[in-house]
């Protein structure tokens, strides 16, 4: 199904959102973005998989990704389901709620029921917003975008409990703290696990859809993306630091992964991190250039 709003946003919006019923509608591999995500279900059932945890969620929960969060979505074959996504870049708010949103990177389900309606009324004022032009109609969308995240972090909650899958969460789990490690392999998971390759090569690929090399892969390339905004080192040193044997695997594995190369968008997000105000994305890479001398 064609992500309308993800394409406003990658076109240079900067908040973006709409509702979508479906069925059968699965992302199959779990995937990250440069911007958050509020993923709110309306109807239906729908399981969520974020790192390595999974939840089932159901009417009135919600998750919000942050940036460079792996995560993807699914329901049972034949079950259909509406969805409000809303989309937003770093730059539309805060500095004190982007700390909080980071830190809960897990399902809201609203204790409350006047909670749950005050939330889903706000994104419906969103989305009407969304649809008018004019004066001020980003200001009134920024704002609306501001109380809303207020709301859901007051709100009074619970989080869902994840699925059981004992030994694949700590699989996973693993790979996340040790992804910087060269000699990081199946093998070596195999033999700290206690189970068999061929065994934990299907498990994974059921678990995340993703091969371990491609996770893996994905995983290295989405930390370096972080440490492109989080730090001034080179392409080169990064490489290295998420894991990276040498500076031309690590440039033909993020092309692959992100469709550029890891100097034009080490040089737009840099720009983009030290002039927030400026309606340049990703795919500008002339003008951080030009800036940075490069």
């Amino acid at each position: 199904m064609i992500d309308n709003a993800a394409i406003a946003i990658q076109n240079g919006a900067p908040i973006a959102l709409e509702r979508i019923a479906s069925i059968n509608d699965n992302t199959l591999q779990s995937h990250y973005h440069a911007f958050y995500e509020l993923f709110y279900l309306e109807e239906g059932k729908r399981s969520v998989v974020i790192d390595e945890r999974s939840y089932d969620l159901e009417p009135g929960d919600f998750v919000i990704y942050p940036p460079y969060t792996m995560h993807r979505s699914f329901s049972a074959q034949g079950v259909s389901f509406s969805r409000i996504v809303l989309y937003f870049m770093p730059a539309t708010i805060p500095p004190e709620l982007r700390q909080a949103l980071n830190a809960k990177v897990e399902p809201y389900e609203l204790v409350l029921e006047r909670d749950k309606h005050g939330i889903l009324e706000q994104i419906e004022a969103l989305i009407t917003e969304q649809t008018k032009s004019g004066k001020f109609q980003a200001d009134a969308l920024q704002s609306r975008l501001k109380l809303l995240l207020i709301s859901a972090l007051r709100a009074e909650y619970k989080t869902p409990q994840p699925r059981s899958e004992p030994k694949m969460t700590a699989i996973i789990a693993y790979i996340q703290q040790h992804y910087f490690e060269p000699g990081l392999s199946l093998d070596e998971l195999a033999a700290r696990f206690f189970i068999s390759k061929s065994y934990l090569c299907r498990e994974f690929k059921r678990f995340t859809s993703l091969s371990f090399v491609a996770y893996l892969n994905k995983i290295r390339v989405l930390h370096a993306q972080r440490l492109f905004v989080e730090s001034d080192k080179t392409i080169t040193a990064i490489s290295a630091e998420v894991g990276f044997g040498s500076l031309t695997h690590f440039e033909r594995v993020f092309v692959q992964h992100t469709q550029s190369t890891p100097k034009r968008m080490c040089a737009s997000m840099r720009l983009m991190r030290d002039h927030p105000d400026n309606t340049l994305r990703p795919g500008h890479y002339e003008t951080a250039k030009a800036v940075l001398g490069l």
